[in-house]
């Protein structure tokens, strides 16, 4: 770098490096979990991996905090830990070997695979994954396997216990197919299945990054799908209310003169009103503003997928589009009902103040010319006085 560069430079170069994808070996396995954290967990959750590493001999980056790769166990079995921190949750993924070919739900064989972790995990003097800090909002399981691809989804039926299952090739290349039934199974896991013929090793390690990240933004951004279900009576009462105080402000507008005791119980009630509304968007809109950006990040990893349909069998962006933007539209629509009720408050109480200043200023005009006339009447009074004094004289 020259001496002429911004400060900053380097670091902002390198963003665009940042949490790259690990390449993945032709029959590997990903199991990732994700934690959503608040700032004791986040802190316990930096605290885990540091202590993970220091444990393998790895000094942890002193320019990134948010990403680390560790290596538990050597080739050709190897066994690596992928561990990142974003703004509310972290992320935890062990890569292993996939030792033999998928013919059943692979829940019997990861609590295998969890067993040997936590061992591995305890012989390094080291908490399990599931001790690291923060709760689960998200966890996966995609198996890699160079297989030939399927024509149905009758296929592969059995690997996900005969529930429905969605499927689709991905890429452009069509050399890879993506099968889930995307149902939690008894250990909290979604199955992923990759058959693949012969991907090379990086586009494998994107297609993991893409579901992996696709489904932490969807479980994230659902978060405030309960809270806007929750506000809809809620609002729907309050949008009721502001009508009808609207209403009587307007025939209170026909009213000469001034009622100072109504005016004061509408502003009271506007001001409470504004109130809870205003408790409503500090308390939930950040959270609604979170949802619409992880919605967004959603589709973009959907899109990189470039999924293309087999022939009988929805595709996963075809279902999300039908299931899941439903309920980000509730929450985005929730977010708009608030500002809108917000703004429709503060014009209905600027048109009632205006009212109050209009009607007192009115009533100070006329008490200034009433004050301005009975002077006229006390000087003439006092002229009258002052004459009749002279005559007298």
């Amino acid at each position: 770098m020259r001496p002429y560069d911004h400060p900053s430079r380097a670091l902002l170069h390198e963003e665009v490096h940042a949490r790259p994808p690990i390449p993945l070996w032709p029959n590997e396995r990903v199991i990732s979990q994700s934690f959503l954290l608040e700032a004791a967990t986040r802190q316990q959750q930096i605290a885990w991996v540091q202590k993970l590493s220091l444990a393998l001999g790895c000094t942890p980056s002193r320019d990134d905090h948010s990403f680390m790769t560790l290596h538990l166990a050597p080739e050709p079995e190897r066994v690596l830990v992928k561990w990142e921190l974003h703004g509310e949750f972290a992320t935890i993924a062990v890569i292993v070997h996939n030792k033999t070919k998928v013919k059943e739900p692979l829940l019997k064989s990861r609590l295998e695979i969890e067993r040997d972790l936590d061992l591995l995990f305890k012989g390094l003097g080291c908490p399990a994954i599931s001790e690291s800090g923060g709760q689960r909002i998200s966890a996966l399981d995609l198996v890699f396997e160079h297989h030939p691809l399927f024509s149905e989804a009758q296929e592969v039926s059995e690997i996900f216990s005969g529930n429905t299952v969605l499927g689709s090739y991905i890429f452009s290349s069509k050399k890879a197919q993506l099968w889930t039934d995307l149902q939690l199974d008894e250990d909290g896991f979604i199955s992923f299945f990759i058959p693949h013929d012969v991907l090379g090793s990086r586009q494998l390690g994107r297609i993991a990054r893409a579901i992996a990240e696709a489904e932490t933004y969807r479980m994230v951004a659902m978060v405030s799908f309960p809270v806007a279900k929750s506000l809809s009576l809620p609002l729907r009462e309050a949008e009721s209310e502001l009508a009808a105080l609207s209403e009587k402000i307007s025939q209170l507008q026909g009213e000469s003169g001034v009622n100072t005791e109504k005016d004061g119980i509408f502003l009271e009630e506007l001001s409470r009103l504004a109130s809870r509304i205003e408790q409503w968007i500090s308390g939930y809109g950040l959270r609604f503003t979170a949802s619409e950006a992880y919605s967004q990040l959603l589709s973009k990893n959907l899109i990189g997928l470039n999924e293309s349909s087999i022939p009988g069998v929805q595709t996963l962006s075809e279902f999300m589009d039908r299931r899941f933007q439903p309920a980000m539209g509730t929450c985005i629509w929730t977010q708009r009902r608030l500002k809108e009720l917000s703004d429709r408050i503060s014009r209905t109480t600027q048109t009632l103040r205006t009212r109050i200043e209009f009607v007192n200023e009115e009533q100070t005009q006329k008490l200034l010319a009433s004050m301005d006339q009975r002077a006229r009447l006390q000087l003439r009074l006092q002229e009258t006085v002052e004459s009749l004094s002279v005559l007298v004289l």
